[in-house]
């Protein structure tokens, strides 16, 4: 077998293998806060939504469709474009440099980086995006480099169109090519040819919905997702702090090192004239370094967004990695090839010490900052919550009662818990997506069933005016032997609204 055949079969078992096991595990455990988020937008289909845009809705609507409202089906769309990512990112490698150790070594990293191999396990709006991100990239090879056929150029604006379906850090594809477009001679003649442009117009239409949407309701997404949450004071050192430790955090810090000097790397080779690496570089560096000003910008920024930018630097530091252990006479061979392996078994250990706190907490975090938490317990907090509404149903009175908390985290996860059989009403001071469906107005005089837990732990005092309120259950959730989560049940009659406060 050649050299490249066996490459080539190890990049199919590897992406084989961690699919397996994402099979295995993600039915195992309730769902995110934010999957369950995104799992009530599915149960509410529309053509786009206040925080996202509308594909993560659509593919868990119809998955769950399909299988049922499970965590397994929730998560089945995000196991199929994972491996279609790293398909994706395989055939880039072969495609630009014909070496599938490259290939390889790039699917592995792909799926060991923690920002991609924790996220893989989440039905959430990058998966669907990054996979449109890297087919765009391929495409934007194939019609640039080979001068044509001008009719790709329409493809990659379904592609835009719909990774910004996805989530609207897509629209960054669109500098990247025009950067890269007018940064290689021969490519720019391409600026005086219909194509580009009527790519750009293709990418509105597939993007259409979340526009129709958006401007039949006073342009919300649009307003949050550019004016409302970059508020704060920017580039301070908390912000700054921030976005070194989550980039740390996320991608660890030796592939993260590794990844930077990966673009520099690539950027060096691009300007020797390598269109290849020109590609990459122009793939990479706008995305990481707009996600960099913003995180630094905003006290809300999350460490994830910058993720769509590291996918083409992981190639540029597989490539330029291997360039550079094998060039005679590199005084960096030695040292170079023993980094990369730290930084991959160091990666290994991460992937399974996470997913054995998964399951038995063995990491010293604190219940209240332990994201696995979030996966746990609100099946025990169902049954009260049904207990408590069949309670209230059977006292009669009028309406039916009705489920309430001030947090869509709690909301979420109690339409998940109930089977989405409770009406469900999250009542609070900011605008999140249950702001479109619930009407206060039709809660008021109703009986309730309110949720709190640990982290989001007012009493109904603090928050609502009613008749009366009476806590009727403590739902605790054990992990170690530590009480890691702690639901609160309260049966409210006659509510009267929320407390306004000044």
């Amino acid at each position: 077998m050649s050299e490249n055949r066996r490459y080539a079969l190890w990049s199919g078992l590897t992406v084989a293998g961690f699919a397996l096991f994402r099979a295995v595990v993600m039915g195992t455990s309730g769902l995110g806060d934010s999957e369950s988020y995104y799992w009530t937008w599915a149960k509410h289909p529309a053509l786009s939504y206040f925080d996202h845009p509308p594909l993560t809705a659509w593919l868990i609507h119809l998955s769950t469709a399909i299988g049922g409202d499970t965590s397994f089906w929730v998560r089945l769309p995000s196991l199929l474009l994972f491996v279609v990512t790293s398909w994706l990112l395989y055939r880039l490698c072969v495609e630009l440099f014909d070496d599938r150790r490259i290939a390889f070594l790039s699917i592995l990293t792909f799926n060991l980086i923690p920002m991609f191999a924790i996220g893989a396990l989440q039905m959430v709006p990058d998966i669907p995006a990054a996979a449109c991100y890297i087919a765009f990239v391929i495409l934007a090879r194939r019609v640039l480099e080979n001068d044509g056929p001008g009719w790709i150029w329409l493809v990659m604006g379904a592609v835009m169109g719909m990774g910004l379906l996805g989530k609207y850090f897509a629209i960054l594809l669109l500098p990247s090519v025009m950067i890269l477009t007018a940064a290689v001679p021969s490519y720019r003649h391409w600026y005086l040819r219909p194509e580009p442009y009527l790519m750009g117009l293709v990418a509105l239409i597939f993007f259409s919905p979340v526009i129709w949407w958006n401007y039949s309701h006073d342009w919300p997404s649009f307003k949050f997702q550019l004016v409302t949450r970059h508020t704060g004071r920017p580039f301070t050192a908390y912000t700054f702090g921030r976005l070194f430790g989550g980039q740390a955090l996320y991608v660890m810090p030796l592939y993260l090192i590794g990844l930077l000097w990966g673009v520099y790397a690539g950027v060096r080779a691009a300007m020797k004239g390598d269109t290849r690496h020109a590609l990459l570089a122009t793939f990479s560096i706008p995305t990481l370094a707009f996600f960099y000003i913003v995180t630094a910008w905003t006290e809300q920024a999350e460490p994830h967004w910058p993720a769509f930018g590291y996918l083409t630097a992981i190639i540029m530091m597989t490539e330029r990695g291997l360039a550079a252990i094998e060039e005679p006479g590199n005084g960096a061979k030695k040292w170079m090839g023993k980094y990369f392996a730290a930084a991959t078994a160091m990666a290994v250990a991460i992937f399974a010490l996470f997913y054995i706190h998964v399951y038995y907490p063995i990491l010293p975090i604190k219940p209240k900052y332990d994201i696995v938490n979030e996966l746990y317990g609100w099946d025990l907090a169902g049954v009260e919550i049904t207990k408590a509404y069949d309670r209230l149903t059977a006292e009669g009175g009028g309406a039916k009662p009705f489920a309430l908390a001030h947090h869509w985290v709690l909301c979420s996860q109690i339409m998940f818990a109930t089977k989405n059989k409770i009406e469900v009403a999250c009542l609070n001071e900011k605008t999140d997506q249950f702001d479109f469906w619930d009407d206060e107005t039709k809660m008021i005089g109703r009986s309730a069933v309110m949720v709190s837990d640990l982290r989001f732990e007012a009493p109904p005092e603090e928050l609502y005016l009613f008749d009366s309120a009476r806590k009727v259950a403590e739902v605790p959730f054990v992990r170690g032997g530590v009480v890691t989560r702690k639901f609160t049940i309260w049966e409210i009659k006659g509510f009267k609204g929320r407390k306004h406060r000044g």
